[in-house]
């Protein structure tokens, strides 16, 4: 059975013990064993008798008896090199040309961490695909050369429909495209992937040799994460996409965690329901004396455990409802359905609710096409608009529930005469555990989560959502769903 040769990483510094915590911890970021040197001799041995097993060399330029021919070594051999010295000298500055140097390192006090998390990253690239987009085959092949060198996993593409193909096949978190292709223009490619290719999921770098101004602000403008003009040199080229990889991993790592915190959220809910309808029921049979008799205190105590308990209950069933759409597993099932019967349906229910503060519930349904929609989902939208607009309600007031149809739309709108929404928090009443400043009139539990579960379904449904309100002379909520996704 053949074997992979077992692979090395040459460290050539002066100091001892700078020697011994590089290895320390370029083994442990690697997992690659090391070979140390001490001087340029004893480099440049390791480096022609292993020169095939080195994936990177860490050199201290001023280890005695250096010459160019250590560095010749490291280029011939294609040995990805990083240089340590004292200071950026142009010899300093003549070695970053050869492509092989990817990085230079000043030395100070942070000499062994900086290397470290040298090794880290380029460890962690190859595991990283980046796709090239460019028309011309020698810049192609620099380029893939390039980022080979530091370890990252090139792919090129020589136009924007070979680019649109292999993104629907693989996954790239960095793309290089090109201003000039021979079918499209860079610019254009970006607004394309765009739609697909998220920028939390993918970094875009354009790049031209255009002398246009407006081209980076263009590139910008559709969708880019940064820009680069040519001539670049590489130590530019590397440090502009490593830190847009770092961004890109980073929201990555923010999302892992958010899927974590919805799903530890919904077990929690979850598992709280049946106690919390327990205590319901214990509340019930204490309060109408199936357990016995009991004074009017006594149930006064009960109705309020059931009260109380039944706030718990709508806050976690709204908590198991957002942890289900925060984790994409919010289902749709659409069909053609009638939304006034939707509306007259559930206005009929809300209005248990509203009778107990003296809030009218008054409806004006104007005659309307079918929409195509998940009847449930759509419920449940105008179920936590009225039950929003029940809460802020003073007693002796009317909320109006009213559909229409425009040029372009089917509304439902929903408006009451409540407190009103002062203008800098419309902006964030959609936003989960977000509350205003009013507050509910009754003294009703407010979790700031339903409008945030109207927002959504509102998105499913391909929905806007708009909020008229000013303080003092209520809210007007209005759903518009598009025409042309009601059947014909």
């Amino acid at each position: 059975m053949h074997t992979e040769p077992k692979q090395y990483i040459l460290i050539a510094v002066t100091d001892s013990a700078m020697a011994a915590q590089l290895k320390e911890g370029v083994e442990t970021a690697s997992g690659k064993p090391c070979l140390i040197a001490s001087t340029s001799s004893e480099a440049y041995a390791f480096a022609a008798r292993y020169s095939e097993q080195l994936p990177l060399a860490i050199l201290d330029t001023a280890l005695s008896g250096i010459t160019e021919s250590l560095f010749y070594v490291t280029a011939e051999q294609c040995i990805p090199t990083l240089l340590i010295t004292d200071s950026y000298t142009e010899a300093c500055a003549s070695c970053s040309l050869s492509p092989t140097i990817i990085d230079i390192i000043i030395k100070s006090s942070d000499t062994v961490v900086n290397v470290v998390e040298t090794v880290q990253r380029l460890h962690r690239n190859q595991d990283t695909n980046v796709l090239i987009v460019e028309s011309s085959a020698s810049i192609r092949h620099y380029l893939s050369y390039i980022i080979s060198n530091y370890m990252l996993n090139p792919k090129t593409a020589k136009s924007g429909n070979e680019a649109i193909t292999l993104l629907e096949k693989q996954q790239y978190p960095l793309i290089l495209i090109d201003a000039h292709l021979t079918d499209m223009t860079g610019i254009d490619l970006t607004r394309i992937i765009r739609k697909t290719h998220p920028p939390e999921h993918t970094s875009i770098i354009g790049i031209s040799g255009n002398t246009d101004l407006h081209i980076s602000a263009m590139f910008l403008k559709s969708g880019a994460s940064d820009f680069l003009n040519k001539p670049f040199k590489k130590e530019e080229l590397y440090c502009r996409m490593i830190q847009n990889l770092k961004m890109t991993e980073l929201l990555t790592y923010l999302e892992q965690l958010n899927t974590l915190k919805n799903k530890m959220l919904g077990m929690a809910a979850h598992d709280l329901v049946s106690p919390i309808t327990g205590i319901q029921g214990l509340a019930t049979i204490l309060k109408e004396g199936y357990a016995g008799e009991v004074t009017s205190q006594q149930k006064e105590v009960a109705q309020a455990i059931y009260a109380a308990s039944d706030d718990m209950l709508t806050l976690v069933t709204d908590i198991l409802e957002v942890s289900t759409i925060e984790s994409g597993h919010l289902s749709i099932n659409k069909e053609s359905i009638q939304l006034n019967e939707i509306v007259a349906h559930r206005v009929g229910l809300a209005e248990l609710s509203s009778a107990r503060k003296s809030v009218t519930l008054e409806q004006h349904l104007t005659p309307l096409d079918n929409i195509y929609g998940d009847p449930k989902r759509i419920g449940q939208l105008l179920d936590n608009l009225l039950s929003n607009a029940i809460k802020f309600s003073n007693p002796k007031t009317t909320i109006q529930i009213s559909t229409q149809k425009t040029d372009d739309a089917i509304q439902l709108i929903v408006k009451d005469e409540g407190p009103g929404i002062a203008e800098e928090e419309i902006e964030k009443l959609f936003t989960p555990f977000t509350k205003g400043t009013a507050l509910p009139t009754g003294n009703e539990p407010s979790h700031g989560l339903g409008l945030h579960i109207v927002k959504r379904i509102a998105s499913a449904h391909n929905c806007s959502v708009d909020v008229a309100s000013s303080l003092g002379k209520g809210t007007k909520f209005t759903i518009s769903f598009p025409l042309q996704a009601a059947p014909k």
